[in-house]
């Protein structure tokens, strides 16, 4: 679905630009295992291989120039550690040889400088594509059309009896000019927008604008739903 000129919102948690033929993704978080690990908390490895299978087929179905990596490549702040470092260096050199990567960095990338260094792939503040300013979402930013990440929105969807689904979701701010994506990390459940207002959201960029007048399109395997309003969702139940 286009959301601004030449710039579509897609049910591969991606942002696609065609005429720049450039993918956008965000908020990949490689080695939550590992910093989990370090806490004390063992879960199986999977993220990294999940990520590797994933960007390929996203880079197979799109066949993009440039990679656009919108922040929080890595996970853990404070320092690199050591299988992180192989997890971010194994999954960037999974595509390198198909595609340009581009890293805007995000609150979580922290010598992310460091790690990439020896593949060469930029680390930049912002990135600007299509008339559109792209940046993480972490720190204030009035550039406009704007993308940004930083928030794992998703969608919780309730039946009768209880059960609920979770589903990433990207979010349009058409008013303001400002779209949301969803994270791309498959162990990230996301947060769920149902009843938050704008004061609760963790980016300043959303903090100033109308949240609950954002329009909802969540990601499945049947494609992109369109949800409405985010307003329109308190309460909602099949």
């Amino acid at each position: 679905m286009e959301v601004f000129e030449n710039v579509f919102i897609s049910s591969d948690l991606c942002l696609h630009l065609p005429e720049e033929r450039t993918v956008v993704i965000a908020d990949l978080h490689i080695g939550y295992e590992s910093a989990l690990e370090a806490d004390g908390v063992h879960i199986p490895r999977i993220q990294t291989n999940a990520v590797i299978s994933s960007l390929n087929r996203l880079v197979d179905k799109h066949e993009p120039d440039r990679l656009v990596v919108l922040g929080d490549l890595k996970h853990e702040f404070s320092r690199n550690l050591g299988q992180e470092m192989k997890d971010v260096r194994a999954v960037l050199d999974s595509v390198s040889d198909r595609t340009e990567i581009v890293l805007v960095k995000g609150n979580h990338d922290n010598y992310i400088e460091n790690i990439v260094s020896r593949i060469q792939v930029p680390v930049v503040p912002r990135y600007r594509a299509a008339g559109v300013t792209f940046v993480h979402g972490h720190t204030p930013c009035s550039d406009r059309p704007l993308v940004m990440a930083h928030e794992h929105p998703s969608i919780k969807i309730v039946d009768r009896v209880g059960a609920y689904l979770k589903l990433p979701c990207h979010v349009w701010l058409k008013n303001e000019r400002v779209l949301v994506l969803p994270a791309y990390s498959p162990l990230a459940s996301g947060t769920d927008l149902t009843g938050i207002h704008s004061n609760d959201c963790l980016s300043p960029v959303l903090r100033d604008c109308d949240v609950r007048n954002a329009e909802i399109f969540a990601c499945s395997d049947i494609g992109l739903l369109p949800l409405g309003r985010l307003s329109s969702l308190d309460g909602f139940r099949l």
